[in-house]
This record gives structure tokens, sequence and C-alpha cells, in this order.
């Protein structure tokens, strides 16, 4: 049984997934030092008709040619020696925002969760075969997909709070020095902000810095 059928709620992002990337999911970077098995990979995915866009050994791995190549999901071999594969991957997962599967990876809890921290979306310790790889790839995007979802909205609550205290401690600067109620100096903001096409932030953090100024 493939593995997102037997998870509902993988079989719902892997839907999620498809109709939001569709044929985007195409493109595969293909990082591991091995030959024999990279070329077996490669030909693997090219016969599931996925485009394999570049093959690498590790000490080719850096920001620039994962750039360069342009892939929708990276599949690495986590068994490199003496590579400190984890920092490549987070750089990959977090910095340059593609989904990363790791094939032959360690079956202890500690490199599962060093892994799961690093911002791998697929962590597969079995052996696989050529059949399991749509499989693996569709879900370790699906869950690249939300996980991304829940950082985005994390970030942005984070940002409104800032905005939010921002508008705050401006009102207050406006009620001090010139005795306007609560409600009279956020609307005054909020004009400001309308008419000169800036957000109530923007405005705030201005006010801000000319009492900075002025003390």
């Amino acid at each position: 049984m493939p593995i997102y059928q037997s998870d509902p709620a993988l079989a719902r992002l892997l839907l999620t997934c498809t109709e939001k990337r569709g044929a985007n999911l195409k493109r595969i970077l293909i990082i591991d030092d091995v030959r024999d098995r990279a070329a077996w990979l490669k030909a693997s995915l090219e016969l599931a008709e996925f485009d394999v866009v570049g093959v690498l050994a590790w000490e080719q791995v850096d920001e620039r040619s994962i750039q360069a190549a342009s892939a929708d999901v990276i599949i690495v071999d986590a068994n490199a020696p003496g590579r400190d594969t984890l920092e490549q991957i987070s750089l990959m997962s977090t910095t340059l925002e593609k989904p990363v599967v790791v094939l032959g990876a360690q079956k202890d809890q500690h490199s599962i969760q060093e892994a799961m921290r690093a911002g791998v979306s697929a962590y597969v310790s079995h052996t696989v075969q050529s059949d399991d790889l749509s499989g693996i790839i569709n879900v370790a995007a699906a869950r690249f997909l939300e996980h991304k979802r829940l950082r985005d909205e994390l970030k942005e609550a984070k940002s409104q709070l800032v905005e939010r205290k921002l508008v705050d401690k401006a009102k207050g600067i406006l009620m001090a020095d010139h005795g306007y109620s609560e409600p009279e100096a956020y609307k005054r903001m909020r004009n400001m902000a309308m008419s000169k096409g800036k957000r109530m932030a923007e405005i705030a953090e201005a006010i801000i810095f000319a009492k900075e100024l002025s003390a």
C-alpha cells in the first residue's frame, strides 16, 4: 500500500499539493556521492516521468549550485561520510524553500529528530523500490507545503503583533503630547496612512522616531 493511503491526513495534503502544484513537482535534483546508486535513482525517476535536472556529489553542493538546478524537490543520500548533511539540508529546506527527501536514512530516534529539525519533508530508512518514488516525492511536497503554510502563518501573526505594539505606542505619544483621546489618535494615524499610501505601522514608526529625535 502506498504510504499516503495509510494516512488520511497525508492523503488530504497530497490532494492539496497536487491541486496547487500539478506538473511543477516534476523537476528533481539528486545529491549522492555513490555514482551507481545515483544512476539507478535517476533512471527510476525518469521512468516515472520525472525530470532529473541534476546529479551532484556532496562536495558540489552549495546555495548557488542548488539554485542553478531550479529543482522542485531535492532527493539526498543521508550516508555521505564526513559531511555535515544536516546543515546543507537546512539550507535547502528553510533558506531555499525546497522539499527535501532523505533516502538511506538512519533508523535511530536521534537521527530522525535531527532530520526533522533540519526541515526534512520525507525521511526514508527502508529500502526504496522504483514504484515507491512517486508517492514519496508527492507526500514530501505536500508536507513541505503544509509546514510552509504554518511557518508563514506564524510569521504573519508575529508581524501583526509587532505592528499592533507600534501603533499602540504611537497612539500613546499623540495622546500624551497633543491631548487626543485614543479614538482621535487612531483616526489621525489612519487618515495619515490613507493619504500617504502607507501602512499604519509605518506611520507609527515615523511618530515614534520623531518623538525620539525630539527627546
